[in-house]
């Protein structure tokens, strides 16, 4: 229940621009809060980087067009159509990696899975400590569990 509250930003070596930022939010948002480690937000961060060099690509792809010309006059592919594949490759591996694509983690039995992640985004959604109407539960001071995790 305390990965309810935890704010998940990029790691503090990593600067990513505004639409990154966007981005990773995206990213985060794809599985709950609890089943993200300091390696997956790393990677996360990362795929933003590489969504938004793949959304720059395209855009320029669309300006130039898919062929241009040569250093002979001649029409070629533009080289950038090959950035955009391999990024789109790279995109789709660190997705699997992440276990975003649900296949990736719950093997064929996609629907557990589904339900599993249900049962944990609605458990985060409910306020940290509800029942405990008389403060009677101990637990941590919820800033000195942010600054830990």
């Amino acid at each position: 229940m305390l990965n309810s509250i935890r704010t998940i930003t990029p790691p503090d070596d990593y600067i990513l621009t505004a639409s990154e930022n966007i981005i990773f939010d995206e990213v985060i948002a794809e599985l709950p809060k609890g089943e993200w480690t300091a390696h997956m937000i790393r990677l996360a961060a990362d795929l933003a980087r590489m969504i938004a060099d793949a959304r720059g690509e395209a855009d320029a792809i669309r300006r130039e067009g898919s062929t241009v010309t040569g250093a002979g006059g001649g029409p070629i592919r533009n080289p950038r159509c090959a950035q955009h594949a391999s990024l789109q490759a790279s995109i789709n591996a660190t997705r699997r990696s992440l276990a975003i694509h649900s296949r990736a983690k719950g093997g064929t039995d996609t629907q557990a899975l589904s339900r599993r992640r249900e049962i944990q985004r609605a458990n985060e959604a409910n306020a940290i400590f509800d029942d405990d109407d008389e403060g009677l539960l101990a637990r941590p001071p919820v800033d000195t569990w942010n600054r830990a995790h």
